[in-house]
C-alpha cells in the first residue's frame, strides 16, 4: 500500500505558523487542523522560527499500579527493560525511563531540580553536566538524577557543542570508555562482531575478542540471525532459529594434549579413573576416550592392555588438597589456563596459586578461633587430620616423645 503524500502547506497555514508559533510553540496545532505537532516543529525549524513557549515535560508512560508492577518485574524478577516494555505494550526506552525515574527517589538519590512545568532548571542542568564530565554511564545518570535517556543524550550533544565552540576538550565517553550494554557502537564494531559470529564463535567469545559488551553482542546476534533466516541461511554451527549445536571453541572441551596424555597412560596400563583424576578430565569423557582408543587398537588387530589395579591403598593416605580441580567451575577455570599454557605448566601454576591462597588464608586466620563446623570443614578439605584415640592403662608409664 502506497503512503499518502503530505499536503502542501498553504499560504494561510504558513501565515498562521509565522504569527503564532513564536508565542504558542506546538500549541499552534489547535489553529492548524490536520497538522501534527511533529509536522509543525519540522516546518518551523525549516523556516527558522523560534519559540519562547515552554511546554510541560512529557509524563512517564507507566503510572500507578502499572508502574509498581514494572518495578517489581525489574527489581524482583530481574527482567530486561525490553521484556517489561513488551509486557505493557510500550517501547524499551519508555519502560527504562519510567522505572529508573521512579527508582531515583526510592534508592535515596536527589532528583535533578525542575521548574513548575517539569523542565530542568539551570541548577539541574549543571548537576547533569557534572555527571557527564565524570564519565558516568547514561543509565547511572538516569538513576541518580531521575531523567530520561533522551534528556541525557540531548544534554551531552549540547555540552559537547559548547565545549567545541570554546576550544575545549570534549566530554569523556560514557562509562569511561568501558564496554557496556548501553554504549553506542560504530558500524565498524558491529561488522567486527558479526564477522566473529560468522566464524562460529559463541557470544562470550565474541564479547571477549571484540571488547563489546555481552548484551550488545546478544542483540547484534539476534538481528543477524533474523537477517540470515530471511535469506535461507544460518550461523555456522546453529540451526535457523539461532540455537547453537557446534562450538568453534569452548573452555568446556578437553584439549588435544589432555587426550594424548590420557591415551598414553591407558596404553601404560594405568586405570581410567586414576588417569582421568591426574589429568583433570571428567569420568564420562575419559571412558569415552578409552572406548575410542580400544576401537582403534582392535581395528589394528591388537587389544588394549589391561589396567594394573593395585588394590586398596593405605587408610591414612591423604589426597593432594591442591589437585585436581574440585568442581565444574574450577575445572573450566583450569581449562582456560590450558588455552595459553601446556598441561604441566598449567598444573604447576594451578597448584601454586591454590597453595598461596591457602597460606594467605592461614595467615589471616592465625589468631582466630574456629567453630566446630569450621574445623570439620578443614578436616574435609584435607588441611588437618584427626589422630586415632588410644587408651593408656593406669599402670602403664607415661609415653614420652
Amino acid at each position: 500500500m502506497a503512503l499518502r503524500k503530505a499536503a502542501r502547506w498553504s499560504a494561510r497555514e504558513l501565515a498562521l505558523l509565522r504569527a503564532h508559533y513564536p508565542t504558542d510553540g506546538s500549541g499552534v496545532a489547535t489553529r492548524l487542523p490536520g497538522r501534527s505537532c511533529h509536522a509543525i516543529q519540522v516546518k518551523a525549524h525549516k523556516l527558522g522560527l523560534a519559540t519562547t513557549h515552554r511546554s510541560p515535560a512529557p509524563a512517564a508512560r507507566l503510572q500507578g499500579a502499572a508502574l509498581e508492577d514494572a518495578i517489581r518485574l525489574r527489581e524482583v524478577d530481574k527482567l530486561s527493560f525490553a521484556v517489561i516494555g513488551k509486557h505493557f505494550g510500550i517501547c524499551e526506552a519508555s519502560a527504562c525511563n519510567a522505572v529508573t525515574i521512579a527508582l531515583c527517589v526510592r534508592r535515596g538519590y536527589r532528583p535533578a531540580e525542575r521548574d513548575a512545568r517539569g523542565r530542568l532548571t539551570p541548577a539541574g542542568i549543571e548537576r547533569l553536566r557534572y555527571a557527564l564530565k565524570k564519565g558516568l554511564k547514561g543509565i547511572d545518570i538516569q538513576l541518580r538524577l531521575g531523567v530520561s535517556a533522551a534528556c541525557v543524550s540531548e544534554q551531552r550533544r549540547r555540552y559537547n557543542r559548547e565545549l567545541l565552540a570554546r576550544g575545549k576538550a570534549p566530554l569523556p565517553p560514557p562509562g569511561g570508555g568501558d564496554a557496556y550494554s548501553g554504549v553506542k557502537l560504530t558500524l565498524a564494531q558491529r561488522k567486527a562482531v558479526e564477522a566473529l559470529f560468522m566464524e562460529g564463535f559463541g557470544t562470550t567469545k565474541v564479547s571477549q575478542r571484540s571488547a563489546v559488551s555481552k548484551t550488545s553482542c546478544i542483540r547484534i546476534r539476534e538481528r543477524l540471525v533474523r537477517r540470515l533466516r530471511r535469506k535461507g541461511q544460518s550461523l555456522p554451527g546453529c540451526d535457523a532459529a539461532g540455537v547453537r549445536h557446534i562450538h568453534a571453541e569452548s573452555a568446556r572441551f578437553v584439549t588435544d594434549e589432555q587426550r594424548q596424555l590420557l591415551r598414553a597412560m591407558l596404553l601404560d596400563s594405568i586405570p581410567v579413573r586414576r588417569a582421568a583424576h591426574d589429568l583433570a578430565i571428567g569420568g564420562s569423557t575419559a571412558y569415552r576416550i578409552r572406548d575410542e582408543l580400544a576401537a582403534e587398537v582392535s581395528h589394528a588387530g591388537q587389544a588394549l592392555p589391561k589396567p594394573n589395579l593395585p588394590g586398596l591403598v593405605r587408610s591414612h593416605a591423604t589426597p593432594d588438597p591442591f589437585w585436581p580441580p574440585a568442581n565444574p567451575k574450577e575445572m573450566f577455570a583450569f581449562r582456560r589456563l590450558l588455552q595459553t599454557m601446556g598441561f604441566t605448566e598449567a598444573k604447576d601454576h594451578w597448584r601454586e596459586t591454590r597453595r598461596e591462597a591457602r597460606r594467605a588464608e592461614r595467615a589471616e586466620n592465625a589468631h582466630r578461633s574456629f567453630s566446630f563446623d569450621e574445623q570439620l570443614a578443614h578436616v574435609a578439605a584435607g588441611d588437618v587430620g584427626i589422630t586415632s584415640a588410644f587408651v593408656r592403662h593406669h599402670l602403664q608409664p607415661l609415653i614420652t616423645p
